[in-house]
């Protein structure tokens, strides 16, 4: 089975996508400048599938990891 999961909070997101079995990572932390990228990189992996690599670039976590530290302050 296909899936994407994704954890979020206020430090960072961590996605995971497997795709046809292979498993990949990213990892993003949280800085005072935004995000940065701290493990793995999507973009480079050929074997994610364009329209899903499209989904995964999208700034959702980034948003949702800002609306957690907004919470926390």
């Amino acid at each position: 089975m296909n899936k994407i999961k994704l954890e979020i909070t206020s430090e960072g997101w961590e996605t995971t996508v497997i795709i046809n079995g292979k498993e990949f990572k990213e990892k993003h932390i949280a800085t005072v400048f935004g995000s940065e990228g701290a493990e793995g990189d999507f973009e480079s992996e050929e074997d994610i599938p364009e329209e899903v690599y499209d989904a995964l670039n999208s700034f959702f976590p980034f948003e949702c990891m800002q609306a957690l530290q907004n919470v926390e302050s």
